[in-house]
């Protein structure tokens, strides 16, 4: 009985109710408002004071974020010709679940035994666990089910968060736009998890992976918000002045990114021309390049050449790498999470590695312990204390050298592509366990018809057989099995409209002159056989109707209205 009313209801709307009260139950035992916020200590902060973030401080750019994660993300997975209410969707509730599965998890793990204490920063820590968990589903867009992905995010959240401990709490690693922890770890998560999931349905060749005119549109809307919001992503947890860099940097790393991914889509092209893939994926690519570098002291020119190499490296991708790696490892990407997320974000972490060896104070004066907090005196030392009195933002590091810290971004930048990997994978497969999961057959890849009620796009039109209004226009409501009914009801329309172009004609020909007569003679000849024939074609009879009715009115008086002959013409 109990399952009866499962499957009734859905494994979908089962997991996620039960899900959704879980996460409730677990927010009203750990999670508090910071002190700032909370009513109840309100009064001792104004004497003892608050270390809560200044919303006003934080608060546009986490704006600007927001509205790259709804979106930005949302829009630009929109190419495909039959997937764009998913795409957009699916991209709303995986950023809504993500935001409160990350607030709990990453909150334990640094909490300590405490509660969880929200603020501004706390939600923008989410957001950037939504930006990981929608790379992922970008690698997999359009062959999984909603059932699966709610499954995901709670199986890729504790991954992630692991990462980030290791790679910030234990390395040390400097990355301030996410390019390693984030760009990186969520795109070879979500290859790892397709790589898995094609072993129960290949999504190669595919009918329905393929893009339209309109759909390309919708999908250039995503990479304009996301390109013009991308300097907020990279900067909003920087220092002052590393921020100011960091906004720098990724408008110049963004622009060459442009031209480079023009130039070459063009190059490449056999008649010189570019490709829409291109385009709205590889202009980004700059972003991502420059997120582990943004606040450093990379120099406008080293902005500009990082920028241009992402922006030729992601384009090469998406033509020759990724077809390359279908064909070879049978890893499908549908949206090309490797050339925009995954090697300009090696790149990064590349270049990152490069940036630390060259760190001193020659380059950054004191600053450079900030930038590099590792790299600042152990505590309780005199240095340290010598230190804090010039610049007193200084926190106790390690006492690295700068080969230390180059070291510790190479193993941050492996370890975030292994665990990726791993956890991908694992996901993957159990992924396809069980039939719990609801995953999609072959037919049902890259379209929204088995998950929603998508409504036909075309337009017919219905003479009312009242006389009341013959050009009433309605929309008909239905699936693509219902194609068959429409073509038979467009030729009754057809056979309609060529009826009342006889009628039309028999009218005027009381009218005429002889030799008009004779032409019209000939016309009704043509509509009689029309009329009898199987190869009716309804734009050729509304064609007729059109010129005759102008006929009509130019020839007749008004004495006969045309609501009357469309009412007899209906009769026929």
């Amino acid at each position: 009985m109990r399952l009866d009313i499962v499957r009734k209801i859905g494994w979908f709307a089962v997991y996620t109710v039960f899900l959704q009260m879980a996460l409730i139950l677990m927010f009203m035992g750990f999670v508090r408002y910071d002190s700032l916020y909370d009513g109840y200590i309100w009064n001792s902060t104004k004497v003892y004071g608050h270390n809560t973030p200044d919303l006003n401080h934080f608060y546009p750019m986490f704006q600007d974020i927001h509205v790259m994660i709804i979106i930005g993300f949302g829009f630009l997975m929109t190419f495909l010709k039959r997937y764009g209410f998913s795409a957009v969707s699916l991209n709303l509730l995986l950023s809504s679940l993500t935001l409160q599965v990350a607030i709990l998890v990453d909150g334990i793990a640094r909490s300590r035994g405490g509660y969880i204490k929200l603020n501004i920063l706390t939600l923008m820590d989410a957001e950037f666990a939504s930006a990981t968990v929608l790379i992922s589903f970008g690698a997999v867009l359009g062959k999984v089910s909603a059932t699966q992905l709610v499954i995901a995010v709670l199986l890729e959240i504790p991954a992630w968060v692991v990462n980030k401990y290791v790679g910030v709490e234990v390395l040390g690693v400097v990355d301030l736009g996410g390019s390693i922890l984030v760009h990186v770890f969520g795109a070879y998560f979500g290859l790892a998890m397709s790589r898995a999931l094609s072993r129960r349905v290949s999504p190669m060749d595919h009918d329905l992976e393929a893009s339209s005119y309109n759909s390309d549109i919708f999908s250039m809307v995503g990479t304009t918000f996301l390109w013009v919001f991308w300097p907020s992503f990279n900067a909003a947890l920087g220092t002052e002045r590393g921020a100011g860099r960091a906004v720098i940097n990724t408008y110049l790393a963004l622009a060459s990114a442009v031209v480079a991914a023009f130039v070459t889509s063009a190059w490449k092209n056999e008649k010189n021309r570019w490709e829409m893939v291109h385009v709205q994926n590889a202009t980004l690519a700059g972003g991502v390049a420059v997120g582990a570098v943004a606040d450093l002291m990379l120099q406008p020119w080293g902005a500009l050449m990082l920028g241009f190499l992402s922006g030729i490296l992601s384009t090469l991708g998406y033509m020759d790498l990724q077809p390359l790696l279908a064909k070879r490892l049978g890893l499908h990407d549908t949206c090309g999470v490797n050339n925009l997320h995954g090697m300009p974000g090696l790149l990064s972490g590349i270049v990152s590695i490069g940036m630390a060896l060259l760190a001193s104070e020659t380059s950054y004066g004191k600053d450079l312990y900030i930038q590099y907090p590792m790299m600042a005196p152990t505590s309780n030392t005199t240095a340290l204390l010598e230190l804090t009195e010039e610049v007193p933002d200084v926190s106790a590091g390690s006492a690295r050298t700068s080969a230390q810290q180059a070291l510790c971004q190479g193993l941050a930048l492996l370890l975030s592509t292994l665990i990726a990997g791993a956890s991908g994978a694992v996901t993957g497969f159990l992924l396809t366990c069980g039939s719990t999961c609801e995953s999609p057959r072959q037919e049902q890849l890259f379209t929204d018809d088995p998950w929603w009620e998508v409504p036909d796009a075309d337009e017919v039109m219905e003479a009312d057989r009242n006389g009341r209004d013959s050009g009433k226009l309605f929309r008909c409501h239905g699936k693509r099995d219902r194609l068959q009914r429409d073509v038979k009801v467009l030729i009754s329309l057809g056979k309609m409209f060529v009826c009342m172009n006889m009628e039309i004609l028999k009218l005027i020909m009381l009218h005429a002159s002889p030799v008009q007569a004779n032409y019209l003679r000939r016309r009704f000849g043509q509509l009689s056989g029309l009329s009898t024939s199987s190869e009716n074609t309804p734009a050729k009879s509304v064609a007729l109707f059109t010129v005759n009715v102008t006929l009509y009115s130019g020839l007749m008086a008004p004495s006969l209205p045309l609501r009357n002959l469309i009412a007899h013409s209906l009769s026929c």
